[in-house]
């Protein structure tokens, strides 16, 4: 049965839960200022209330709604609504992260262009029995796909805040989506397509800051991400004494690409790519990224990565450097730094490809590296799969085939990591299963 809620038709939504705080979000269809009350209890009939309140949103925010809930108990579920005028929001599921626990069960999602096709992996994930969703980039895409798209996106591509925040409206009102995010707390952060394909912080802060305000500006709107000042996103979230995760920006403080086009550059490139002070990170965030790692007292150390950190060479030169390796002087400064921490694992999108590997250090695996495909958005990389696993031996799985998603199952003594694909009509394959032994 089709359930209809006037006034909230992209439902609710949870995020950045901690071991006693939480977001939770909403929008309304209004068209003038509104007061929206938010409920909290500890039961979905609302009979063990403990906190309820008031907030104001207009089209200042586009009438979005997001509020922080403290004063939680750690590892405990919650349900939230919301009421504008005489009606409620969909009931929302979340949870609070725990302070002690032997195992988490993590998602990793990417890349959701709505007109490539439904999102099928949310489908899979309210049944998959994960404690969150961590969405590593491209949660909307600000182009428009007008040749044979799976489905029709009426919004005009991304250029201001209005059309950015039509991009976000767009990917809320996909029905697995919707129903998986009021029932699993998320996690986001972005890659390129919340601002522009393959774009560096820098330079457009630059030529266009209007553009990169206004995007920036939709994304905390519409993701239930804690707000700031400064549209800072790298932040750090503690799953008991078992997971710390760091969650970075590597667009927002990023020096010009070495060269563009990015993708099978000239040789004139790599000179640029390998060459010293070049930054992805910015220097406050590396610093902030290294100092976590060498202080967590955790037994797995996740970093929620938005591109490729692995090097993928095709002739002995980086094949894409809008990835890690158009900074790798940067890159190799962190491997440094890490090389003798145990147990960190990067978890990345961006590629549209399924990858497992080892992150490598003088000549020894220091890490892995779990790469999701995109929940929707194709790969054409397919034609170079064998090239690419013969000549880079530290990748040890590729699939370039399948849309889809990864779950992550931490445990105390080992990592299972499972990769789904989705097929074009929805269905679910497993399509690889890795483990990795805590060290």
């Amino acid at each position: 049965m089709l359930y209809i809620f006037l006034y909230f038709n992209y439902s609710v939504a949870s995020g950045d839960a901690d071991t006693n705080s939480l977001i939770i979000w909403t929008r309304i269809d209004a068209y003038s200022k509104a007061e929206v009350i938010y409920e909290i209890s500890e039961d979905s009939l609302f009979n063990k209330m403990i906190k309820s309140g008031k907030t104001i949103t207009d089209s200042s925010r586009d009438w979005t709604v997001k509020v922080l809930i403290d004063g939680l108990e750690p590892g405990k579920t919650y349900f939230y609504r919301f009421k504008y005028k005489d009606k409620y929001s969909p009931i929302g599921k979340t949870k609070t992260l725990p302070r002690e626990t032997d195992h988490f069960r993590i998602a990793l999602l990417s890349c959701q262009h709505f007109s490539e096709n439904y999102f099928w992996a949310y489908k899979y994930l309210i049944n998959d029995s994960v404690d969150i969703i961590l969405f590593l980039g491209d949660f909307i895409y600000e182009f428009n796909v007008y040749r044979n798209p799976r489905r029709a996106d009426p919004t005009l591509p991304a250029q201001d805040l209005e059309t950015y925040r039509s991009k976000y409206k767009i990917a809320h009102s996909d029905t697995f989506l919707k129903l998986a995010l009021s029932r699993i707390p998320i996690y986001v952060i972005w890659d390129d397509h919340e601002v522009m394909n393959d774009y560096a912080g820098k330079t457009i802060r630059y030529y266009n800051p209007k553009k990169l305000y206004d995007a920036y500006k939709a994304f905390f709107e519409y993701i239930p991400i804690r707000d700031n000042d400064s549209f800072r996103i790298y932040r750090s979230f503690k799953v008991g004494n078992l997971i710390d995760i760091l969650l970075i920006d590597g667009r927002q403080y990023r020096d010009e690409m070495a060269c563009r086009p990015t993708f099978n550059p000239k040789d004139n490139c790599y000179k640029v790519a390998f060459s010293e002070g070049r930054t992805m990170l910015g220097k406050e965030q590396k610093i902030w990224l290294i100092n976590n790692l060498k202080n967590s007292k955790s037994i797995w150390k996740l970093i929620g990565n938005n591109v490729m950190f692995m090097d993928l060479f095709k002739d002995n030169k980086p094949l894409n450097v809008d990835q890690w390796d158009g900074y790798y002087f940067e890159k190799m400064e962190i491997l440094k730094n890490i090389k003798d921490i145990k147990n960190v694992i990067f978890g990345t999108g961006d590629t549209h490809v399924f990858y497992f590997g080892e992150v490598i250090y003088d000549k020894k695996t220091i890490a892995y590296e779990i790469i999701t495909a995109g929940v929707s958005s194709p790969s054409s990389l397919k034609v170079l799969s064998d090239t690419i696993l013969k000549q880079n031996p530290h990748i040890k799985f590729m699939n370039a085939e399948y849309r889809g998603y990864v779950i992550l199952d931490f445990y105390k003594d080992y990592l299972n990591v499972y990769f789904y694909g989705t097929k074009e009509n929805g269905e679910r394959i497993l399509l690889r299963e890795e483990k990795i032994n805590a060290r």
